[in-house]
């Protein structure tokens, strides 16, 4: 009786297709898929175009089996609406590719239950590690995620009781207040979006209320106005309203820099020039604020580093580091023609 040799599967005798075609031995080739890092660039390049080539696709299944993990990394942000929170993460994405992981992301719409149910899907589909943004959560989620041991990093909050890569928003606006007051400006308002749902704005009043304290002055609550939203209209709304309530103010504090450039259409449509009549400044340096006319006073924040610094701090807690790790990110007054001197007050 002739012995028949059962055929290897698939997936082994592609793998070794893969390396006759790049000229590289299987186990480059397994290295390429699970931890392309470790290869050169034109080693990987060689490997990649033999898989596309052969429409060679690794074992998910499997890999994940042998090494105990998913490969999978998810992410629960606010919103991905405007750019702040996508260019952290496209930081992150980028970052954990590199390592061979995937991206699970979901959005909350800065609804903490929401938040709690993305993680706790993510968490029945076996994610190794959780990224979540700021500090405000359901009093549920941390210590879920401590209780099973999954391992997470706070982004966009600096915080030294959890791992954290972000900044200081308190401390980070008191220099546009400053510039302000350096200007002349003592009738300022300030424009918020989400100061209910949202612990980095709550710093950012404070922040503001500092500055002027610090200057031996008052900001009063009264001058907060509501936008309702983070967007060019909710800037208009919400500049309508201040000019409403406080016609005699010549700057405005906002909290972001589609606010700020929706404050600034505004004054367009009501025949006040900037910064003439009133100095406008934003957070977060968008790509809106340096194609404004003027260009919009801001604080730079570098969100898409953040994203890779997470990235990084979370895969070396999955790797075994010990220890919580926290980054302090420095952030940038960058002062554009959307701020000058206050006008004098009108008799």
């Amino acid at each position: 009786m002739v012995a028949i040799r059962s055929k290897p599967p698939s997936g082994v005798s592609r793998l070794a297709e893969v390396a006759d075609l790049a000229r590289v031995s299987p186990a480059t080739v397994s290295r390429a898929f699970n931890a392309p890092n470790l290869l050169n660039e034109a080693t990987l390049k060689r490997v990649n175009a033999a898989a596309a080539e052969l429409n060679y696709i690794p074992d998910g299944l499997a890999r994940s089996l042998r090494r105990n993990r998913s490969m999978v990394i998810g992410a629960v942000v606010p919103a991905l609406r405007h750019a702040y929170f996508a260019s952290t993460v496209e930081g992150l994405q980028s970052e954990i590719a590199r390592h061979g992981y995937t991206l699970l992301l979901a959005t909350s719409d800065f609804d903490e239950k929401a938040e709690l149910a993305a993680v706790r899907s993510m968490i029945r589909q076996g994610v190794d590690g959780v990224v979540l943004v700021g500090m405000q959560h359901d009093p549920a989620l941390l210590p879920l995620l401590n209780d099973l041991g999954k391992p997470f990093i706070v982004t966009w909050s600096y915080d030294t009781t959890v791992a954290s890569v972000g900044f200081d928003h308190r401390k980070a606006i008191q220099p546009v207040v400053n510039h302000l007051l350096d200007l002349g400006h003592r009738d300022v308002v300030a424009i918020m979006a989400f100061l209910n749902v949202s612990d980095r704005e709550r710093d950012r009043l404070a922040g503001i209320e500092d500055a002027f304290d610090g200057r031996g002055a008052a900001f009063p609550r009264d001058r907060v106005i509501f936008a309702g939203g983070s967007g060019l209209q909710d800037g208009r709304n919400a500049f309508r309203t201040a000019q409403a309530r406080f016609p005699e103010a010549t700057a405005v504090i906002c909290a972001n820099d589609l606010l700020a450039a929706g404050a600034m259409m505004e004054c367009t449509s009501r025949g006040l020039s900037v910064p003439h009549d009133v100095s406008v400044v934003g957070y977060g340096d968008l790509d809106i604020a340096a194609a404004m006319t003027p260009a919009i006073t801001t604080v730079r924040t570098p969100a898409a580093e953040m994203g890779r610094m997470a990235a990084n701090s979370l895969l070396a807690k999955l790797a075994g580091a010990d220890g919580v790790e926290h980054i302090e990110l420095a952030t940038e007054l960058i002062v554009r023609g959307s701020t000058g001197p206050a006008r004098p007050a009108r008799m």
